[in-house]
C-alpha cells in the first residue's frame, strides 16, 4: 500500500472520529437541554388512595380467584384492623388535644389565689417553665405524628430549589422573621440535634411539611411576565451589576451554566426513591434577551413541581402582658400556630409564611424614580436659572411636589394590589388551621398505617413459600404504579413490622430473610381477641363493680346500722315492761300480803272461838 493511499485511509479515520465527536456532544447538549426542564423531587411515602380503594386494589390484585367465602373474611379483617388501630390511637389523639390547647392559649384558665407577691412571682415561674417543656414535648410528639403520616421536612436543598425560580406569584418579597419565635423550635432541635442536619436556616422560627408531589401547568401568553422578564434582562441585573448588588439569578451567565452543569450531574446519579419532575418557567423557557423576543407573540406552556399538602408550624413572638393572660400562655410567648395548605407550587412556597412583605416591581421603582429624577432636575435648574422664588418657580414646586407624593403613593398602591393579590392565592390555598389540622393529620396517621398493613398482608398472602422485604417492596410499588399511576417509595419496613406484632406476618427461620402470613382465620382470631381484650369488663372486676360494690357496703351498713337502733328499741322497750311488771307485781304482793294478814288474823279469831265452843261443849 502506497503513503497516499495510507494517508487517505488516515485522514477518513479522522473525519469519522470528529463526526462521532460532534454527534455525541450535539446529542449531550441536546439532553442537557431536555434535563433543563426537569428537576429530582424525593418519591413521596404516603398512599393517596382510600381505604376503601385498598380494599378493592387488593381483591383484584390478590384475591382474584379466590372464594366468596374469602373475600367476607378479608373484608372482616380490613375492618378489625381499622377498629383495632383507631382505638390504639385515640388515647394519643386525646393526649394531643390537650397539649395543643396549652401551647395555643385555648386551655381553660385556672384561678390561683397567691396571697404573697414572692409566691406570687414564684408560681408564676414555676408555670412559665412547666408551659415550656409541655410545649417543646408536643412539638416532639407533632413531629412522630407526622412522621407515621408520611410528612416529611422540608430540606435546605429543597428550599434552595424553590426559592430559584418563580411560577405563576411573580412578585419580589421578604419574610419578617422577627414575627417568629425562636425559643421554642430552638430547645426542640437542641433535644433532637440529628433533625437540625439538612433543614433550612429558619428551622428554629418554623417549621415545614410536606407531603405528595405533582405538576401544575399553565398555558397562556403571558404578556405582562415577559415583558417583566424583558425588563429584568435590559435593566434591572446592569443596574444591580453597576450597583454592586448582583445580578439576580443569571440564567445566561457562565457562573450559572456551572451551576446548571452541576445540578443536571447531580440529578443523574439520582437514588432510587426519587423521580424528575417537569419545571418549565419563563426563565427556563427564555433564559436570553432575544428567546423573549421571538417569543413575546406565542403562547407557552408553564409546569412547576407542586406540593400536594403543606402544613407549617410556628410560635409567634412574645406578646404584652395583658394579651398573654387573657390567652393563658404563663411563659409570655405567642401561641402556637398549625396552619394547611394544599397544591403549592414550589417556586411560591414563601407566600405560606405569615409576615410577608411584598415589595414593589423594578419597574414601579423604574418609573417613580424617573419621575422623582425628572422632578429634582427641574427643580435644580429653577434655582440655578434664578425662577425659584418668581410665580413660575412656585409652581414649578407646585407640581413637583404633587409629583413626589403621587410617585409615593403609586408605589404604596403597587404594594397593596400586590399584597390583595397574595392574599388571594393563600387564601385558595389554605384548607385549615389550628385543631382541625391536628384532627385532619391524626385521621391520616390512621388511615396510612391500615393502608400499609392491608396491602403488605395481602401481597404476602398470594406467596405461600414466602418473601423477602425487597421482593415485597418491589411488588407493591410496581402494582401501585401499574394501577393507580402512584409513584410511592412504600414503607415495607414499618408494614411488616406492624404485622409482625400484631401476629399475623412471622420470619421464616434461617438465613432467607423471608417472611410468611399467617392464614386468613388465624389473622382474625388473632385480631378478633385482641379486639376482645381491648374491652374486657366483667361485672365481678371494674370500676363500675367495685362501685356497686360501695353502694352494696353502704346499704348494708344502713341496714346493720337500722336493725342495732330496732334492738336497742326493742331491749329498752323490754326493760320497761319489766320494771313495769316488777311494779305491778310488787302491788300485788303487798295486796296479797294485806290479804294473807286479815286472812290469819280472821283464822285466829275462829280457832279462839272453837276453843270456847269445844270446852263449853266437852
Amino acid at each position: 500500500m502506497c503513503t497516499d493511499d495510507r494517508k487517505d485511509i488516515s485522514r477518513v479515520i479522522k473525519m469519522r472520529e470528529q463526526r462521532q465527536q460532534q454527534q455525541q456532544r450535539t446529542k449531550k447538549k441536546k439532553n442537557e437541554s431536555e434535563e433543563r426542564f426537569f428537576v429530582s423531587i424525593d418519591d413521596t411515602r404516603h398512599l393517596s388512595i382510600n381505604i376503601e380503594q385498598c380494599k378493592q386494589f387488593c381483591k383484584l390484585q390478590y384475591f382474584e380467584f379466590a372464594p366468596e367465602k374469602e373475600l367476607g373474611m378479608f373484608a372482616d379483617l380490613v375492618e378489625l384492623m381499622r377498629g383495632i388501630i383507631h382505638f390504639e390511637h385515640a388515647r394519643k389523639r386525646d393526649l394531643m388535644r390537650s397539649a395543643f390547647d396549652r401551647a395555643s392559649g385555648k386551655e381553660q384558665r385556672k384561678k390561683v389565689v397567691e396571697d404573697d407577691d414572692d409566691c406570687c412571682v414564684g408560681v408564676r415561674d414555676n408555670r412559665a417553665i412547666e408551659h415550656e417543656v409541655q410545649a417543646v414535648s408536643f412539638v416532639s410528639q407533632f413531629c412522630a405524628m407526622m412522621a407515621l403520616a408520611e410528612f416529611t421536612l422540608l430540606s435546605d436543598s429543597e428550599w434552595e430549589l424553590a426559592m430559584e425560580e418563580d411560577f405563576m406569584f411573580r412578585l419580589p418579597m421578604t419574610i419578617d422573621w422577627s414575627q417568629y419565635d425562636a425559643s421554642l423550635l430552638r430547645k426542640f432541635l437542641e433535644r433532637n440535634g440529628g433533625l437540625r442536619i439538612g433543614l433550612p436556616k429558619f428551622c428554629e422560627r418554623a417549621l415545614v411539611f410536606k407531603r405528595g408531589v405533582a405538576v401544575s401547568k399553565h398555558e397562556g401568553l403571558f404578556v405582562r411576565e415577559k415583558i417583566d422578564l424583558l425588563i429584568e434582562y435590559l435593566l434591572k441585573r446592569p443596574v444591580m451589576r453597576v450597583l454592586g448588588l448582583g445580578g439576580g439569578s443569571d440564567v445566561g451567565n457562565n457562573n450559572n451554566d456551572d451551576n446548571v452543569k452541576k445540578k443536571l450531574q447531580q440529578q443523574r446519579s439520582q437514588v432510587k426513591n426519587q423521580s424528575k419532575i417537569e419545571r418549565k418557567t419563563l426563565r427556563r423557557l427564555m433564559p436570553t434577551i432575544m428567546s423573549v423576543i421571538k417569543n413575546i407573540h406565542k403562547k407557552l406552556e408553564l409546569s412547576e413541581p407542586t406540593y400536594k399538602e403543606v402544613i407549617i408550624l410556628y410560635r409567634e413572638n412574645k406578646m404584652d402582658e395583658n394579651e398573654a393572660q387573657f390567652l393563658n400562655i404563663p411563659s409570655g410567648a405567642g401561641p402556637l400556630r398549625l396552619k394547611s395548605f394544599s397544591n403549592v407550587p414550589m417556586a411560591d412556597l414563601e407566600m405560606i409564611f405569615p409576615g410577608v412583605k411584598i415589595q414593589g416591581k423594578f419597574m414601579d421603582y423604574l418609573s417613580n424614580g424617573i419621575t422623582v429624577l425628572l422632578v429634582i432636575l427641574g427643580l435644580i435648574w429653577s434655582f440655578i436659572t434664578g425662577e425659584a422664588l418668581s410665580e413660575r418657580g412656585m409652581q414649578l414646586l407646585t407640581v413637583a411636589g404633587g409629583k413626589l407624593s403621587a410617585s409615593f403613593a403609586n408605589v404604596n398602591k403597587a404594594k397593596a394590589m400586590y399584597a390583595a393579590q397574595m392574599s388571594q392565592e393563600v387564601i385558595k390555598k389554605m384548607d385549615s388551621s389550628g385543631f382541625a389540622v391536628l384532627s385532619s393529620v391524626v385521621q391520616d396517621m390512621e388511615e396510612q398505617e391500615t393502608k400499609e398493613m392491608i396491602l403488605a398482608y395481602a401481597a404476602m398472602k398470594g406467596n405461600k413459600s414466602g418473601m423477602t422485604i425487597k421482593e415485597l417492596d418491589e411488588k407493591l410499588e410496581t402494582a401501585l404504579m401499574d394501577r393507580f399511576g402512584l409513584k410511592v417509595d412504600f414503607d415495607v419496613h414499618g408494614s411488616v413490622e406492624k404485622l409482625v406484632e400484631e401476629g399475623l406476618v412471622s420470619k421464616i427461620p434461617g438465613d432467607s430473610g423471608m417472611y410468611q402470613v399467617v392464614s386468613l382465620e388465624k389473622a382474625l382470631k388473632k385480631l378478633d381477641k385482641k379486639w376482645d381484650g381491648l374491652f374486657d369488663y366483667s361485672p365481678s372486676s371494674g370500676t363500675t363493680s367495685k362501685g356497686k360494690r360501695a353502694e352494696n357496703n353502704a346499704s348494708s351498713s344502713e341496714k346493720t346500722f337500722s336493725v342495732a337502733e330496732d334492738e336497742f328499741k326493742m331491749e329498752r322497750d323490754l326493760m320497761l315492761l319489766l320494771s313495769n311488771a316488777d311494779t305491778e307485781r310488787g302491788k300485788e304482793a303487798m295486796k296479797l300480803t294485806h290479804k294473807l294478814n286479815e286472812l290469819n288474823e280472821k283464822i285466829a279469831d275462829a280457832s279462839v272461838s272453837m276453843k270456847k265452843l269445844n270446852w263449853r261443849y266437852a
